[in-house]
């Protein structure tokens, strides 16, 4: 959430007020809390208010959710153990887990340990691996999931700071100031931005973290997994080895296109202590059959020569999106070769114009606003996956370039 633009900061009442005022007004104008229509997903389409939309809204990048092979493997799994395994990995993990876990460290080429989802990772992991002698730095668009677990690391006597984004300046002078009174320095980082698209400065992070030994890195690399990177590992991963004094979060519910996420360490003595301690680890119920049978299957794709072509074509939608947006003048975040595109409308009232632009054209795509933006910052986020065709991406950019005034250009 955002409440930059409040000179005071609000109690925790007026916090969720506000939020619940934007949600329902977004929701009445039919742009949140949908419901797809849909009694089939064929991944290219959904169905909503009565209108069947090319999605430009799903997270699954590379289409490996309707792949025949990521099904079966679902269903093969709930016939060999049922629906559910009801136990806490704590005390038993059914065999699918250590299957799903051995062809994930393949991929990564480094120890980790599978939790049920990224968020719920993030809560059992950072307060393990942080101490009260720690303080932590924190990118202020890292993803909501990861500033959650922030009150209970201060609840803890920790030190918490956020720092603009991406300004590695004003992160080393913060890092400068806090290393001298704290063992270890925590930067809490995404590696690809879930709202705008945009990816951290990583050599540039890797060279601060050569300079200043007690930084340590903690990047949620949920929107990298699976399109970018060898064997789909990533932006963090997917181009260098498991560094020391760094974790790195995969969402595995994503382009990955099945369930939990990865927390990859750098040795296996850190992965044992996480597997050990971690709340959510202990006392939260496993992944279930179908989930990991799904995973299991999704990676060995990804450990497949296959992947590079998946990976190949949705880098040219990319490419196609971001040369049509150029030429149509559209107002776009960056220029990052990323699936994650963000159209820049300021206003509110121009951005749900877009968005009903893009719906009326028959195209679906996030309309972005207060709390995930800050107010007057709006816009509309495209997901790009492999499902759209290229006239797909052509009628949306003209969709959305009829309404966006050419003033915008920036």
């Amino acid at each position: 959430m955002v409440f930059g633009e409040l000179s005071i900061r609000p109690s925790v009442e007026a916090r969720n007020q506000l939020v619940e005022d934007a949600m329902r007004h977004y929701s009445a104008l039919g742009f949140v809390h949908q419901t797809a229509e849909d009694d089939h997903n064929d991944g290219r389409h959904v169905t909503l208010r009565g209108r069947r939309l090319v999605n430009f809204g799903s997270c699954s990048y590379l289409g490996l959710e309707t792949d025949e092979r990521v099904k079966q493997g679902a269903c093969d799994a709930v016939r060999r153990f049922g629906t559910q395994f009801s136990s806490s990995r704590a005390y038993v993990s059914t065999a699918l887990y250590a299957e799903f876990e051995a062809l994930l460290e393949q991929i990564v080429r480094a120890p980790l340990v599978v939790t049920q989802t990224t968020s719920l990772g993030h809560l059992g992991v950072l307060p393990v691996l942080i101490s009260e002698n720690d303080a932590v730095l924190y990118d202020v668009l890292v993803h909501a999931s990861v500033q959650a677990v922030l009150p209970t690391l201060r609840g803890a006597g920790i030190e918490c700071k956020a720092v603009p984004h991406s300004h590695l300046h004003r992160l080393e002078r913060a890092l400068c100031e806090l290393e001298r009174t704290h063992e270890r320095v925590w930067l809490l980082l995404d590696g690809v931005y879930s709202m705008h698209g945009d990816v951290a400065p990583l050599d540039e992070l890797f060279e601060l973290q050569a300079r200043h030994p007690r930084l340590y890195l903690y990047i949620d690399d949920a929107h990298g997994v699976s399109w970018t990177g060898a064997r789909g590992a990533g932006t963090v991963l997917g181009a260098r080895a498991m560094r020391p004094r760094s974790v790195v979060a995969l969402g595995l519910s994503k382009a990955f296109a099945a369930s939990g996420a990865a927390f990859v360490f750098s040795d296996e003595a850190t992965r044992d202590r996480v597997r050990h301690c971690a709340s959510t680890l202990i006392f939260s119920g496993p992944l279930q059959p179908a989930l990991l049978g799904a995973g299991i299957a999704s990676a060995k794709i990804h450990l497949s020569d296959e992947l590079v072509t998946l990976q190949r074509a949705l880098l040219q939608r990319i490419g196609l999106f971001n040369e049509l947006s150029l030429d149509a003048g559209l107002k776009i975040r960056g220029d990052s070769l990323t699936p994650i595109r963000f159209v820049e409308a300021g206003p509110e009232e121009l951005a749900t114009e877009l968005a009903q632009s893009a719906f009326d054209a028959g195209y679906y795509a996030n309309l972005s606003m207060f709390p995930a933006v800050p107010r007057r910052r709006a816009g509309m986020r495209v997901m790009l996956t492999t499902h759209q065709t290229e006239q797909d991406i052509v009628g949306l950019v003209t969709a959305l370039a009829e309404r966006q005034p050419h003033s915008h250009v920036r």
